[in-house]
């Protein structure tokens, strides 16, 4: 069995929202929730929240590039991985993905890791199968989590957000502009409103 061939059903992808970090139950209820899922390994990534905001006010005072922005904001979820990291000190932080494919692949894996995506965006994402990320205001940390969810062969991604769904799911902002695409080949997408679990 190679990194790669990690059965489906073993491997889930979770999002923290951003705004989550504002919640002061955070903690106690992602524990609770993470331990009444199914049996599987958890991917944590957190979002970008209000460093994200704070790059996209920035971007529209001083009109930056989308490139730029985005590039920024990729930055951000390297703060915020830490911060999950600190917030909850028993699971290990993994940068690369080629460390994520080493620790699925170890027997048994562990049972929930936190992942900095800043790695996997700037080195590998571009370069594997399927559509790549655009590096622009239509890809927030929902669509990443969805790629790294397609990287890993992940059976499950699951957006842990601050609010319900609403009826139309790209009405609003709910979730980015890109995330129908990158998460059309995840064979699972749940979304959990956390403050009400």
């Amino acid at each position: 069995m190679t990194a790669t061939d990690h059965s489906p059903q073993t491997v889930r992808v979770v999002k923290v929202g951003g705004s989550l970090f504002q919640f002061e139950g955070l903690v106690w209820t992602l524990r609770k929730w993470l331990a009444a899922q199914p049996a599987a390994t958890n991917i944590l990534l957190a979002g970008g929240g209000a460093l994200a905001d704070a790059i996209r006010d920035a971007d529209a005072r001083f009109v930056l590039t989308e490139e730029a922005s985005h590039w920024l904001c990729v930055e951000a979820l390297r703060v915020t991985a830490r911060l999950l990291t600190a917030l909850l000190p028993e699971v290990p932080l993994v940068t690369t993905l080629a460390e994520l494919r080493l620790q699925l692949a170890s027997r048994p894996p562990p049972a929930t890791v936190v992942f900095c995506p800043t790695d996997f965006l700037q080195r590998d994402e571009q370069q594997l199968p399927g559509t790549p990320l655009p590096h622009a205001w239509s890809v927030t940390s929902d669509s990443i989590a969805a790629r790294l969810a397609q990287a890993v062969a992940a059976g499950e991604l699951v957006l842990l957000k601050s609010a319900a769904p609403p009826p139309d799911l790209g009405a609003a902002d709910y979730v980015d502009e890109w995330f129908a695409t990158a998460a059309r080949d995840v064979p699972s997408v749940r979304i959990v409103n956390l403050r009400e679990q």
